[in-house]
């Protein structure tokens, strides 16, 4: 008893510890993404002035800001977005750090495969919505609105547009690891996921619809395609982490066996 305030301090001070390092990686990494705010923008927009060449070749293809600040809040959050991004694996070490004495050498190792994993899942689901759904959805955005009238892409809505498709895709891409650690919880089963598949292929359409700004079939698809494999991919996963080692299961037979007898 007298032990456990002892543990507690000690326990505090190390997330203290672990929050000061990921704090200090984020503000350090969002300032460099300040300063080199150039090249980032040019990035960023480079979607919106290719699609704005294709369709307009006469005009200068340019951004346009409506507000005096809208160009230092538009710098700063995409600072603040790179920065964290980029300290993003300083903060996953941080956390293995401080809930790695409380695991098991199973689970560590099971955590030590999947948080990297994960990471490079995020990575190439950003990837994917910045070089293969923004693209079409805007040069779709930029036709069918010049129909109408004369369509200028505002900064800030077109940051805000980029920012959520790229993080909503980070995320969708982490559905096998999420799928893996429900079906290590006991949640999911392979059996059931595998007999409503219709449906779960279903779904992946009407979260592509609610994910992309556009209702063009082939930007749905672009999204709706990668569920569906990642889905895919999930079952696999759910199998092998609901699978029984022989010796478990030999165990368990001819234990069965002896009771029987």
């Amino acid at each position: 008893m007298k032990d456990r305030p002892i543990q507690l301090m000690s326990h505090f001070a190390e997330l203290k510890k672990r929050l000061y390092i990921a704090v200090a990686a984020i503000l350090i990494a969002t300032i460099l993404a300040f300063v080199f705010y150039k090249p980032i923008q040019d990035f960023v927009q480079r979607p919106a002035i290719q699609a704005l060449e294709r369709v307009r070749p006469d005009d200068p293809a340019r951004l346009v800001q409506l507000d005096i600040t809208e160009g230092w809040t538009v710098t700063a959050k995409v600072s603040v977005l790179v920065g964290f991004a980029v300290a993003f694996p300083v903060v996953l070490y941080q956390v293995i750090m401080f809930i790695r004495p409380g695991l098991k050498g199973n689970e560590r190792r099971t955590l030590y495969l999947l948080l990297p994993g994960g990471t490079l899942l995020f990575i190439a689901g950003a990837a994917f919505a910045y070089y293969v759904a923004i693209p079409p959805a805007i040069h779709f955005l930029l036709q069918f609105g010049g129909e109408i009238a004369l369509v200028t892409p505002r900064l800030s809505s077109y940051v805000t547009l980029v920012s959520t498709l790229m993080i909503w895709l980070g995320l969708i891409f982490e559905i096998p690891i999420a799928m893996f650690i429900l079906a290590k919880l006991g949640i999911l089963r392979p059996q059931g996921l595998s007999k409503h598949r219709r449906w779960i292929i279903l779904f992946a359409f009407v979260l592509a619809a609610i994910v992309t700004p556009t209702v063009d079939p082939v930007t749905q698809a672009l999204v709706a395609g990668p569920i569906i494999v990642l889905f895919e991919l999930g079952l696999l996963l759910t199998r092998l982490a609901t699978r029984r080692p022989p010796g478990v299961e030999n165990g368990a037979d001819r234990s069965v066996t002896d009771a029987g007898n």
